[in-house]
């Protein structure tokens, strides 16, 4: 095994480099989380929309809505969520879907 040795000095640069990048990275992260590909469960579909879940169960039946299935438990995307309202013709104001896309990254953390 072969041994580094580097002055102190140059050692505490090299830290602070890499904890500003470190700071870069993370900050990017969380203002590029896209709403679009946030995740939401049946309950916030449900209420969002204003429907029950058993007409949400056959929109996914009918293939109306895109979902995925994790474990037991069905996620739609704040995408295809926007797909149905678009496909329906429902209307939502930009506030509401706004509140979408909340409610899907605190899901995430």
């Amino acid at each position: 095994m072969e041994t580094i040795t580097i002055e102190s000095k140059v050692f505490q640069q090299l830290m602070a480099k890499l904890d500003r990048i470190e700071r870069f990275v993370t900050d990017n992260a969380k203002k590029k989380t896209d709403p679009e590909s946030l995740w939401l469960d049946k309950d916030t579909v449900c209420a969002y929309l204003k429907i029950s879940k058993r007409t949400l169960q056959r929109y996914r039946s009918n293939g109306v809505i895109a979902y995925s299935l994790i474990g037991r438990k069905t996620y739609y995307s704040v995408a295809s969520v926007k797909n149905l309202l678009k496909e329906k013709n429902i209307q939502r104001d930009k506030k509401s879907l706004n509140e979408l896309a909340r409610k899907g990254q605190i899901q995430q953390q």
